[in-house]
C-alpha cells in the first residue's frame, strides 16, 4: 500500500517537475564565428516563430537572410519595429530598398545607434556585439546572448519604449 502511494506521488512529482521546468527562464551565449550557424538559425527560428511583434535596434542590418525572414514575418502580420543608424542605412542602397519594400516599420535615428538588440514577442531577447551582417556571422569574433529571463526582458522593453518615445 505504501509502495503504491509512493509511486503515485513520484509520478505526480515527475509530471509537475516536467511541466514547470520547461517554463523556467533560460539564457545562452554564442561565440562567433564558431557558433555562427547555430546562432543565426536560432535568430531565424525566433523570427519565423514570432506571433505578434519583433523589435530590433541595430547599427548595421544588412544580412539578407535575416531581412528576408523579417519581411515574411511582416507579411504574416507580425508587427516589426526597426531602429536603424542613419549612417549605415544610407550607405547600403540595396538593403535600404529591401527594407523599404518589405512593409517593415522602420525609424532611422538621428543619434548614433550602436545597439545590437532584438526583442521577439516581448519575451525573448537577443543582443551582443554582433551587427546583423553576413560578415559578423561568418568572419568576426562576436558574442550573441539570447535570454528569456524576466528581469532582462523588462529592461529591454524599457529600452525600446524609450527609443519609440524619444527618438
Amino acid at each position: 500500500m505504501k509502495c503504491l502511494k509512493y509511486l503515485k506521488m513520484s509520478k505526480i512529482f515527475l509530471v509537475l517537475f516536467l511541466l514547470f521546468s520547461s517554463s523556467f527562464a533560460s539564457s545562452k551565449i554564442y561565440f562567433l564565428p564558431k557558433d555562427a550557424k547555430i546562432s543565426s538559425e536560432k535568430i531565424i527560428s525566433l523570427i519565423d516563430n514570432s506571433k505578434s511583434s519583433i523589435d530590433i535596434s541595430m547599427y548595421n542590418l544588412s544580412y539578407k537572410k535575416l531581412i528576408n525572414g523579417l519581411s515574411k514575418a511582416s507579411k504574416r502580420g507580425v508587427i516589426i519595429n526597426l531602429y536603424l543608424d542613419k549612417s549605415k542605412f544610407k550607405k547600403s542602397d540595396k538593403i535600404n530598398k529591401l527594407i523599404k519594400n518589405s512593409g517593415i516599420k522602420y525609424k532611422v535615428l538621428e543619434k548614433k545607434n550602436h545597439l545590437k538588440l532584438a526583442l521577439f514577442d516581448k519575451s525573448t531577447a537577443v543582443f551582443g556585439s554582433a551587427n546583423w551582417t553576413k560578415e559578423s556571422f561568418q568572419d568576426n569574433f562576436e558574442i550573441i546572448y539570447m535570454t528569456d529571463e524576466h528581469k532582462d526582458i523588462k529592461q529591454i522593453k524599457e529600452i525600446f519604449n524609450s527609443l519609440e518615445k524619444n527618438y
